[in-house]
């Protein structure tokens, strides 16, 4: 065989690895994500963006977060310095939105593990007062779902 048929031969195979490594590393960093759904009362005169508003300053603040934290060890479990980190990123991979039926909210948690996004919000929800998440809302009411970040 000649040089050129070589090299060739070798760039190929060089790019079919990089590339095939390239998309396995897609795969596996791609965060999952838990939803958690449930019905809030509007107040009179308040739009639900403020209502959403509310909620997001809540779920995200540093006493639920604390105790979230503190029952599941995810300091230790993200190997991070403090748990001023933790929180940090935690805040960084909760999402509250507005559901456009009726006067919900969806609140959504990404993270690697599937597990630990359900835990996770499942330990949000029972740091937040239950009157304040409307404690008819069942267990049921807490679907994990596998989704790929876009």
């Amino acid at each position: 065989m000649s040089k050129p048929v070589v090299a060739t031969i070798v760039v190929v195979f060089v790019l079919g690895l990089s590339g095939g490594g390239v998309v396995g590393w897609l795969f596996f960093t791609k965060d999952r994500v838990a939803l958690l759904s449930y019905r809030v009362g509007k107040v009179e005169g308040m739009s639900m963006e403020a209502v959403v508003v509310g909620e997001e300053n809540l779920l995200e603040s540093e006493a639920v977060l604390e105790k979230v934290i503190a029952n599941l060890d995810l300091v230790d479990e993200w190997g991070m310095d403090s748990k001023q980190e933790a929180i940090a990123h935690m805040q960084e991979k909760l999402i509250v939105k507005e559901e456009r039926i009726g006067s919900r909210i969806r609140v959504l948690y990404r993270d690697r593990k599937q597990e630990r996004a359900y835990a996770i919000l499942k330990e949000i929800k029972s740091a937040v007062s239950y009157t304040h998440l409307r404690a008819h809302e069942t267990e049921a009411d807490l679907v994990c779902r596998l989704l790929l970040e876009k």
